[in-house]
C-alpha cells in the first residue's frame, strides 16, 4: 500500500478566492518511516495550475490505494484541492462522487488522533499543541513577502514533527492494541 506524508500551504482558508502555494509528499514505509526525498511543488517555481495538475495526476483525488494521503487535517488539504481542481476544470466532481470520495478513499490523518491527546476537546487541539512547529498563518505571510526559502523550511519542519509524531503516536497505539487484543483473547 503506497502511503505519503501529504500536505499543502495556501494563502489562505478559502478556495475559492485563495491559490495553492505549495504541494508536499514524500513516500512512508507501512511504519510511516520516510523513504526516498520530500518533493515540494511551489506556485513560485511552477504555478498553481501545474503543481496541481501534478499532484491530481500522481492519484491523490482517485479513490484507490494507489496514493494514500498521511497527513494532518487532511481534509482541509483535500478539499481545497478538488475546489481548486475544479476551478482549472483539471477535475470535476460530482455530488455522488464527492460522497464516494469521502467514504472510500483510504487515509490516514492525524486529526481526531489529537483532539483524543486533548481530552476529546477540538478547541486546543492543533499540532501545535503536541509539537514544535511555527503557525502555519506565517506561509500566507512569507509568501506576499516574497520569503520563499523560510516556507521551505516551514515545510520541512511541519514535516518532521508531523512523521515524529506519528511514529510515537503508532509505538503507544500498537502496544495499546496488542495489549487489548491479548485481553480479548483469554
Amino acid at each position: 500500500m503506497p502511503l505519503f506524508y501529504f500536505d499543502i500551504e495556501t494563502e489562505g482558508e478559502d478556495p475559492q478566492s485563495d491559490r495553492v502555494v505549495t504541494v508536499q509528499f514524500q513516500q512512508l514505509s507501512e511504519d510511516l518511516r520516510p523513504m526516498g526525498n520530500l518533493q515540494v511543488l511551489t506556485e513560485w517555481e511552477w504555478g498553481e495550475r501545474e503543481i496541481l495538475r501534478t499532484i491530481l495526476g500522481k492519484g491523490v483525488l482517485d479513490v484507490t490505494w494507489d496514493f494514500v494521503p498521511v497527513g494532518n487535517r487532511l481534509r482541509f488539504d483535500l478539499t481545497f484541492l478538488m475546489e481548486r481542481g475544479q476551478h482549472y476544470k483539471l477535475w470535476e466532481w460530482s455530488p455522488p462522487e464527492v460522497r464516494r470520495f469521502w467514504f472510500d478513499k483510504p487515509m490516514l490523518d492525524l486529526g481526531p488522533v489529537l483532539v483524543l491527546m486533548n481530552a476529546g476537546r477540538f478547541d486546543g487541539s492543533g499540532i501545535r499543541q503536541f509539537a514544535d512547529k511555527g503557525a502555519s498563518a506565517e506561509v500566507p505571510v512569507f509568501y506576499r513577502q516574497g520569503k520563499f526559502q523560510e516556507i521551505l523550511g516551514y515545510i520541512e519542519n511541519e514535516r518532521d514533527v508531523t512523521l515524529a509524531l506519528l511514529a510515537e503516536l503508532r509505538a503507544l497505539l500498537t502496544t495499546f492494541g496488542d495489549r487489548k487484543r491479548a485481553r480479548g483473547k483469554l
